[in-house]
């Protein structure tokens, strides 16, 4: 791959108030990672001058873009603060010597893994100096593109970043800046203003780490056909059956059988599993779905006798646990009294645990992204690979598939690989990295 990197920096300079830009409450519940994202698109056969103009158009319209979403132009300035002096966005463009459609018949995950700038690999949390975000486009042979964008957790989540892409492409096309797709960049600071005497016992993803141990990790790609959700809908009860809480109570249910029969039944921890809930529709009133940063929560649903658990049960137990967060819950978020919260929330963690994390990305509009040349034909992320050393383990992302189902992109122990595909719910509803069609 032939690569070049230039930084794109706002259209317009960022007004001096603004260029320390402080996260906010919920911000600081978040783990200091990088999150990855690839987009596909096919094009429509390209030439390299067309490829130059193409470039050339993306690189203008996302300055025009940052002049709005100026924070990630910026770099990580401290644990609470972002330096937004229009430092620029690292954007990167790589040649890739074949064709699209022939990867799509075979999803390579090394070869998706190369999609990233090289600086970039799974293991690397973000720190002082860091880029909030950075992009490679990857130019095949037949004018596809793949679009890698990589972005520090700790100042957006997924829905802050699809209004981000979605607003580029707006401006790609030549629509103009539409205040619809425009971020509001302080209400969650408003509502939610940063604790800088939070104490880290307190903050709930520092105590999940405690569940997370050592392995070997891989990523396994499971694809839930809208037509094998649809029946196994029909199974359950309507009113517990989401696709992403179906899909969710399945994985779960397969992981804890294979982690019972790796360990002989005699492990004796119970199961936690927690899922990522967008707070914006949760929120009474509700805030509207442009507010910038993370307005997430992560609610934790514990299982002490899988055994006992059919799959329609844990689905109901998944809606429950969502449930919880309400408006009312969001409230108390902003209260006074949130470290007494907190502490009440840490004091019920089990002392021991098999943790599994689920976050997702369903429904977030990431394949209405348009730039000109047609909506993507797939998404998919970084591909852990016989990795020692992820931040954290026996993690499952959630996001849509084109034909209405849903993609499960699990990172695995590897020892627990073999009794979960050989589950006859992986076996009977899911396929294992088909091609992309």
């Amino acid at each position: 791959m032939e690569i070049s990197v230039e930084k794109i920096k706002p259209s317009s300079p960022t007004p001096h108030h603004l260029r320390i830009y402080n996260i906010s409450l919920l911000d600081q519940m978040i783990p200091f990672v990088y999150i990855p994202l690839v987009l596909y698109f096919r094009g429509a056969g390209s030439s390299n001058n067309n490829d130059d103009d193409k470039i050339q158009h993306l690189k203008e319209s996302l300055s025009q873009t940052l002049a709005s979403f100026y924070p990630f132009a910026g770099v990580i300035r401290d644990a609470l603060s972002v330096d937004c002096s229009d430092q620029g966005l690292p954007f990167y463009v790589t040649k890739v010597k074949s064709q699209m459609k022939d990867f799509l018949q075979n999803p390579n995950f090394e070869f998706i893994n190369k999609f990233f700038p090289r600086e970039y690999n799974q293991e690397k949390q973000t720190g002082p100096g860091d880029n909030v975000m950075l992009i490679q486009l990857n130019c095949f042979d037949c004018g596809g593109i793949a679009m890698s964008i990589t972005f520090a957790h700790l100042i957006a989540d997924i829905a802050s970043v699809s209004t981000f892409l979605r607003c580029w492409a707006t401006n790609a096309r030549g629509l103009g800046l539409s205040s619809h797709v425009s971020p509001l960049l302080c209400t969650a600071q408003s509502s939610f203003p940063q604790n800088p005497t939070l104490p880290s016992n307190l903050i709930p993803f520092n105590n999940f780490l405690k569940y997370s141990i050592g392995g070997k990790f891989v990523t396994r790609r499971y694809v839930f056909d809208a037509s094998a959700l649809s029946f196994l809908k029909t199974q359950l009860s309507s009113s517990a059956a989401s696709r992403v809480n179906v899909v969710t109570a399945l994985v779960w249910k397969c992981f804890m059988a294979a982690v019972v029969e790796e360990t002989s039944g005699k492990d004796g921890k119970p199961f936690l599993m927690t899922q990522a809930v967008n707070l914006r529709k949760r929120a009474a009133p509700q805030f509207p779905d442009d507010n910038f940063g993370n307005m997430v929560w992560v609610p934790k649903i514990v299982c002490s006798s899988p055994e006992e658990k059919g799959l329609e049960d844990l689905a109901w137990e998944v809606k429950r646990g969502i449930a919880n967060i309400d408006g009312e819950f969001v409230r108390r978020l902003g209260d006074d009294g949130l470290n007494e919260y907190l502490e009440e929330l840490r004091n019920e963690m089990p002392q021991q645990a098999n943790w599994l994390c689920f976050s997702s990305w369903v429904n977030m509009g990431l394949y209405e992204v348009d730039f000109g040349w047609g909506k993507p034909v797939w998404l998919s992320s970084y591909f852990v690979q016989h990795s020692e050393t992820v931040v954290i383990g026996n993690v499952v992302m959630l996001m849509d598939g084109r034909d209405g189902g849903i993609e499960a992109l699990a990172v695995l122990d590897q020892k627990y690989v073999a009794g979960f595909e050989k589950n006859d719910l992986i076996r009977n509803y899911a396929r294992v990295n088909p091609s992309v069609t």
